[in-house]
């Protein structure tokens, strides 16, 4: 039997139905009415103001990624099984999609492929910068699972990550996953109601206020209080989306310390970005680290293209967002990445008034003294350059001046000539090289008297 196709007033209508109700709905009705509105084209989002939990008929999304070389890895080491071929790597493979499916699907998300495109697909006008997941970058294979709660959203993400992260399964963000941030803070403003939460907090002592400040911060919720005896100003600083609380931002330059005399081909930096890539997240995801945010950047691109691996030009950068559990692991990560990924110019930044650990801070002092060395070495060259411009042209004006002393020579010997000749109309000759120089055309030798 056909599904009832509604009219934009009847959606309308039936959503205030499920707004009224939603606080008594069920994890597994609210859903299920968020999936019905997404099948509809029909766009709407909530929060549960208890959880702080946001519900969207725009899923949620997230890249479920595969590396080849660490499933081979995780099979052999918890499995006892050697992965020798193509046919068996393949099979393993589809036993890890087909559990990773199973997952989304009892957290009542879908797999993307099932069904309709989300609500914001992503644009298909070319661009010179890249958010999220790109296919061909630090993965082999992948799913993406769409999800209408973020409950939902995030156990699925913890279940597969457990049960397969060993195994290369690895977890990253697409290029829309910056607006479930946005949704969400949009929403604790639209809902926080100012006025009243000034009546509350004028009541609280100085140190209760700073941890709401902090609470609020968290949440993204603007606000501002002064208190009129101590003009104390209270107010929130929003923190951006990536940087919260134990985050770290990792970049990298995609000419990966190469110097422009030996700088391979577009193609086969591709490659090592892959590699690179591959390695960093693997780091990120041993020390339980999560990808908040991935941002490539093509650096005066001649072309916009729809992908990275349509690019032709390759100069840019990339930056990594993860947020970590522990303040322990974001160090161990950090310390870990610079170990093994300086050495390609990968680095790390840290959060404003972070104290960092013994590690990370030799870690900030190597790549500090790596960056003075690499642009001393750099301005070293273009001295060098330079002095060799300035040989060449010190060469040139060298030359310039031998033939200029050459012409004036020969000027002189011209006025010499003429000179005789005034004197001695008669009998003075005239040198032949003397006449060409002059720009005589007849092979005349002796010039007659009138």
């Amino acid at each position: 039997m056909a599904e009832m196709v509604l009219s934009e007033e009847e959606l309308h209508h039936h959503w205030k139905k499920v707004k009224s109700r939603f606080n008594d709905m069920s994890e597994s009705q609210r859903v299920d009415e968020f999936q019905k509105f997404w099948k509809k084209g029909f766009e709407v989002t909530e929060l549960d103001k208890k959880t702080g939990l946001l519900y969207s008929s725009s899923p949620l999304m997230r890249v479920f990624t595969i590396c080849h070389e660490q499933l081979v890895q995780g099979y052999l080491q918890f499995k006892r099984e050697k992965l020798e071929t193509q046919e068996e790597i393949a099979a393993a493979v589809q036993i890890v999609k087909s559990s990773i499916e199973s997952t989304i699907r009892r957290f009542k998300g879908i797999v993307k492929e099932e069904g309709a495109e989300p609500g914001y697909a992503d644009s298909k006008e070319p661009v010179s910068c890249f958010h999220g997941f790109q296919e061909g970058f630090g993965s082999d294979d992948y799913l993406i699972g769409m999800f209408f709660s973020e409950g939902g959203h995030t156990q699925a993400i913890k279940k597969i990550v457990n049960e397969w992260g060993q195994y290369g399964v690895r977890t990253e963000p697409i290029g829309t996953e910056r607006d479930v941030h946005t949704r969400r803070t949009s929403l604790w403003n639209l809902y926080f109601d100012r006025k009243e939460y000034r009546k509350y907090f004028a009541k609280l002592s100085h140190e209760e206020r700073l941890k709401k400040i902090k609470d609020l911060s968290e949440k993204g919720i603007k606000f501002r209080y002064t208190d009129r005896k101590t003009n104390h100003i209270y107010y929130t600083d929003v923190i951006p989306f990536g940087m919260e609380q134990y985050s770290r931002r990792f970049s990298y330059d995609f000419m990966l310390k190469y110097s422009e005399e030996n700088l391979p081909g577009a193609s086969a930096r591709r490659e090592e970005i892959d590699r690179l890539e591959n390695s960093l997240f693997g780091i990120i995801a041993k020390h339980n680290g999560f990808v908040t945010m991935i941002e490539r950047d093509l650096i005066l691109a001649s072309n916009a293209c729809l992908s990275l691996q349509e690019s032709e030009d390759f100069d840019g950068e990339g930056h990594v967002y993860v947020q970590f559990p522990s303040n322990i692991a974001r160090s161990r990560a950090s310390e870990e990445v610079f170990e093994k990924l300086s050495s390609y110019g990968v680095q790390f930044s840290l959060e404003k008034g972070e104290e960092p650990s013994p590690g990370e801070q030799n870690a900030i002092l190597r790549q500090e003294l790596d960056s003075k060395r690499a642009r001393l070495e750099s301005s070293r060259k273009m001295l060098e350059i330079r002095k060799a411009r300035h040989r060449e042209e010190s060469i040139e004006l060298e030359n310039a001046e031998v033939e200029l002393l050459q012409r004036e020579r020969e000027i002189n010997k011209i006025e010499q000539n003429l000179s005789e000749c005034e004197k001695h109309p008669n009998h003075t000759r005239i040198n032949s090289n003397a006449r060409e120089s002059m720009g005589a055309e007849e092979n005349t030798e002796s010039l007659s008297a009138p």
